[in-house]
This record gives structure tokens, sequence and C-alpha cells, in this order.
């Protein structure tokens, strides 16, 4: 295998060229954190703050939902309330998708 930037010759199991630096396409693919942190459209109870969250994370979003209840209630009182609003106001929506509609023959 050859490095497809500075063209020199690569053992087939690595992962990054040792001269360059750059990806050979075998690194493993990042699971669980999403790229942006965003809230989503769906699932949300309230604000969808806590799904969002749970989502870049790659935690239950139940298991988010009861950090934020401790966040609100220990150590500080309403920490948990406060940076709720202050994500819910922050954090952007996650983009429409526009999907193209085709009338129907028959």
């Amino acid at each position: 295998m050859f490095c497809t930037r500075c063209g020199i010759e690569l053992q087939d199991q690595v992962k990054y060229c040792h001269e360059c630096g750059s990806p050979t396409g075998r690194e493993m693919p990042r699971a669980g954190r999403s790229e942006l942190l965003t809230r989503p459209l769906q699932g949300g109870k309230i604000a969808g703050v806590c799904a969002g969250f749970a989502r870049y994370f790659g935690v239950d979003v139940t298991l988010m939902r009861i950090v934020w209840a401790v966040l609100t209630l220990w150590p500080l009182p309403l920490l948990g309330i406060i940076a709720y609003f202050v994500a819910w106001i922050v954090m952007p929506k996650d983009p429409v998708v526009a999907v193209e509609l085709r009338p129907v023959n028959g």
C-alpha cells in the first residue's frame, strides 16, 4: 500500500502514514459522538437539550436526564436549571432536510 499524499510505501496494517501523518483509510470509525452538538427536532421532552447531549456523548437519553436532575438539586441548587436554559438558547436545532415531493400518478 502507498500513501496517497507523499507516495511512500506503507505496511498494510498501518492507519496513518509515518512520514506525513495522513490517514490511510484503515482507522476505526468514531462511534458515539456526533459532529455537532445540536438539539434534535424530534425525541426531546421539553426542548431537546438532554437528547442532544445524549446523542453527542453517545449515552442513553434517560441517563442524561438523570444527570441534569442531579445537577438541579446538587451541588449548587438551580445549577442544572440555569445550565439547561443556557444550553436551550445556545444549542442550535438540527438542520431541516428538504424532501422532494413527487405527485403520485394514478
